[in-house]
């Protein structure tokens, strides 16, 4: 699934198949243009506002579901009518999705991140109750058992925010150690090159030495001592 939404995206599947990706990308589509509230429980708003978040629903339905809900003319009516028809197994999926999540399978905090939302917006779709508490513990409590400093530091945090900014702040700090030893590497070899030649006066003859190779063998490849 993309993490951008647009306003065109996928039509809803009349098997509900991407009823998720659909209802993520209605919700952000409605939101964008100011229609966000046109599909909660005893909205306020404008008989005008109510008739484009219809129309922008339906415009992202397929044919035959479109005739199905064409008499619907509310778009929280709308919402609820399709929340009905495809949450159950919207549901379970969600669930085994949310028991399989493990912090300690992913190789960037942002996809771990990105994919716990994902999860935590289908259940509260389906009307589960994600709290903070839940999205602490599940973090911290996949973090790798190898990794014992990071699990007993992960304890000290009470938000999951601050759990995912220290996680994110290290991963950065990480992969920026990871670039300098990178350069440090190719600053050695140079130097480790520049001072054979400066020892043996050429070049060829200072890599000849350092590696320990006298010529090679153009017939199969190798370097030969």
């Amino acid at each position: 699934m993309s993490r951008l939404h647009h306003s065109d995206y996928p039509a809803l599947d009349l098997n509900g198949d991407n009823y998720l990706d659909w209802a993520m990308n209605t919700s952000a589509d409605l939101k964008s243009k100011g229609l966000g509230k046109c599909i909660k429980y005893g909205n306020d708003t404008l008989a005008y506002e109510r008739r484009r978040a219809v129309l922008i629903m339906r415009k992202h339905l397929v044919k035959d579901l479109y005739d199905e809900c064409s008499y619907i003319n509310d778009p929280y009516d709308l919402w609820s009518r399709l929340n009905t028809m495809f949450l159950e197994p919207l549901l379970d999926e969600s669930m085994k999705e949310w028991k399989a999540l493990r912090f300690q399978d992913y190789e960037s905090v942002d996809d771990y991140h990105f994919d716990l939302m994902r999860i935590t917006y289908s259940l509260k779709l389906c009307g589960e109750v994600i709290t903070n508490y839940d999205l602490l513990s599940k973090t911290r409590d996949t973090i790798h058992s190898k990794e014992v400093l990071l699990s007993q530091k992960a304890k000290g945090f009470t938000t999951y925010y601050d759990l995912l900014s220290y996680l994110s702040a290290l991963e950065e700090k990480k992969q920026k150690r990871k670039v300098n030893l990178d350069k440090l590497d190719y600053v050695m070899e140079i130097s480790a090159e520049y001072q054979c030649e400066m020892i043996y006066g050429d070049a060829e003859e200072a890599k000849k030495r350092k590696f320990g190779w006298t010529h090679i063998d153009d017939e199969i490849g190798l370097f030969i001592e």
